[in-house]
């Protein structure tokens, strides 16, 4: 009775992926499937232009932010602001 739950077992880890990956190598040796190595170059341009795009994306953002803070900068200047009532020693009494 116990060589079914091993053989049910067995099925279940020859379906999953990591069975398929042990199956895999059994059958085309350490080298592995000739397309492996093509999909990984594939992955490898995708990653590398989306991180170039995350990069313009960054420094774009990072200009933006400067000038942000710049305008900022320029609104706190006291010669901005303007002029208020001069604080005598009666201000605080009104």
């Amino acid at each position: 009775m116990s060589w079914i739950f091993l053989a049910i077992a067995l099925v279940m880890v020859a379906r999953s992926p990591l069975g398929m990956a042990l199956a895999d190598r059994i059958r085309f040796g350490p080298g592995g499937r000739a397309g492996s190595d093509r999909r990984f170059e594939e992955f490898q341009t995708e990653t590398t232009e989306e991180l170039a795009a995350l990069r313009a994306e960054l420094t774009d953002l990072a200009e933006r932010m400067d000038f942000a803070e710049r305008a900022l900068l320029q609104l706190r200047r006291p010669d901005a602001l303007p002029q208020g009532q001069a604080a005598g020693p009666d201000a605080g009494h009104a």
